[in-house]
């Protein structure tokens, strides 16, 4: 078995996916620990450590042999080192060897192989057949910040003309600052902050916008409009037949669907609901010699 890891901006979540079954996680072996975006090193590293140990012992020590992390960037997913900058996550963890960090902490070490985290949502997404294994996709996940990786028969693309550098999307230059800051969760708690009286999270604001706020459905609206912008370029020099989205904002997606749909037109937009289990699915794909023989060539250095 191979125990696969998805790490989220609040939370670590971990499950065993036996490898004659790599669509489906292991019944009853899901570990879910909450963490924060600036916690300290060491207690990001014990969070991230404690989920894994305890899937590894659900499942006995000598069923595992790898374990294949999900993880955000900016991060050398060859070397295992973060380099988390600039986009409000980790900072703690700048110039870390998060696998030697890991490998220290476990209970039970095993070889551990990084998948940036988009990457793994849309590898996932392919594995539980909620997007084509051929042609190529765009994924994006939208949460703590803004994820995305482009497939190629289900392979990561991260270099040429038609993919932005390391198939990254977040800190490309978007109008006063870079596309993270106008379609994460930062962006809308600041505006909802800023124009809804008595509403304080990104829930709240959706159920008013729901109930027939028109400020509230403005602000959706408006996050609608900078994503389909940042997407629409990426999503027609790639060529994608369909764009998966995931991550907790897709919770609104009602709300600011309509709009990103007006910038793609053509393209088939899917959301898919169960984001940490396909991020999870596809982090464990690393140790599937097939995908891993073409992938660990198309890996962000950075």
């Amino acid at each position: 078995m191979i125990v696969g890891v998805d790490i989220g901006g609040h939370h670590v979540a971990a499950a065993a996916i036996a490898q004659d079954a790599p669509g489906a996680l292991v019944a009853d072996t899901f570990q879910h620990v909450a963490c924060a975006p600036s916690d300290n090193r060491a207690t990001l590293i014990a969070a991230w450590a404690g989920a894994i140990d305890a899937v590894v012992e659900r499942v006995g020590p000598d069923q595992v042999r790898g374990i294949g992390i999900a993880m955000p960037g900016s991060f050398d997913y060859t070397a295992g080192i973060a380099y988390f900058e600039g986009n409000g996550k980790f900072a703690a963890l700048y110039g870390v060897d998060v696998a030697q960090a890991l490998a220290e902490t476990l209970r039970h070490p095993r070889p551990v192989r990084f998948l940036n985290d988009a990457t793994a949502f849309a590898v996932g997404c392919v594995a539980i057949g909620a997007t084509p294994a051929r042609g190529n996709v765009v994924g994006v996940t939208l949460g703590t910040g803004l994820g995305s990786a482009f497939l190629r028969d289900g392979i990561p693309a991260i270099d040429g003309d038609d993919v932005p550098p390391h198939g990254s999307l977040w800190h490309l230059p978007f109008r006063e600052g870079i596309a993270d800051d106008h379609v994460s969760a930062r962006w809308l708690t600041a505006r909802i902050a800023q124009r809804l009286d008595g509403i304080d999270t990104v829930v709240a604001a959706a159920d008013a916008a729901r109930a027939g706020n028109e400020t509230a459905a403005t602000i959706f609206a408006d996050y609608g409009d900078n994503l389909g912008t940042i997407l629409s370029p990426w999503v027609d020099r790639f060529g994608a037949g369909t764009v998966m989205l995931g991550g907790r904002i897709c919770g609104a997606f009602d709300l600011f669907g309509p709009v990103l749909r007006q910038h793609l037109p053509t393209t088939h937009i899917a959301v898919h609901a169960d984001t940490e289990d396909a991020a999870i699915i596809g982090a464990a794909r690393t140790f599937d010699a097939t995908f891993w023989d073409r992938a660990r060539h198309h890996l962000p250095t950075r």
